[in-house]
């Protein structure tokens, strides 16, 4: 195993690991949301759809966390699932900037958009790093 093979494993467990405890979210009583969504917005109504996103994407963060401590353990059998995960990081961002960046140009999203954008520019960082190791090791 190789340098750039050990990097790799060492980035997808440590993105792994940290997606993990979203599982708490998933399970949280409705007041913890309702609080939540308050802190991050206040006045905001929790009824249905909320706190449906807030456990799916909960539910997605546990279920990828999972995913790449399985892909850490054989990242070259697992590379085209690997960036399969990054491409759609990056696709992710897209459609942040695509549809976000508005909310910086108003200042209507307040002090949580920042939160937002600094999850976007992390989610960047690590899809450019991943798909960068994976072309090493390729080689």
């Amino acid at each position: 195993m190789n340098s750039t093979e050990r990097r790799l494993q060492l980035l997808l467990r440590v993105v792994g690991i940290v997606c993990l405890p979203a599982i708490v979210a998933v399970f949280m009583p409705h007041s913890w949301l309702v609080r939540s969504v308050q802190f991050a917005e206040p006045g905001a109504t929790v009824r249905v759809l909320i706190p449906y996103l807030a456990r799916l994407l909960s539910a997605y963060y546990f279920l990828q966390g999972g995913l790449l401590l399985i892909f850490a353990s054989d990242v070259r059998r697992y590379a085209m699932p690997i960036r399969w995960i990054a491409i759609c990081w990056l696709l992710a961002i897209v459609a942040f900037l695509i549809y976000g960046v508005a909310g910086f140009v108003k200042g209507g999203f307040g002090w949580f958009i920042w939160f937002v954008a600094s999850d976007v520019a992390f989610g960047l960082a690590l899809a450019v790093a991943i798909l960068l190791l994976q072309r090493r090791l390729a080689k």
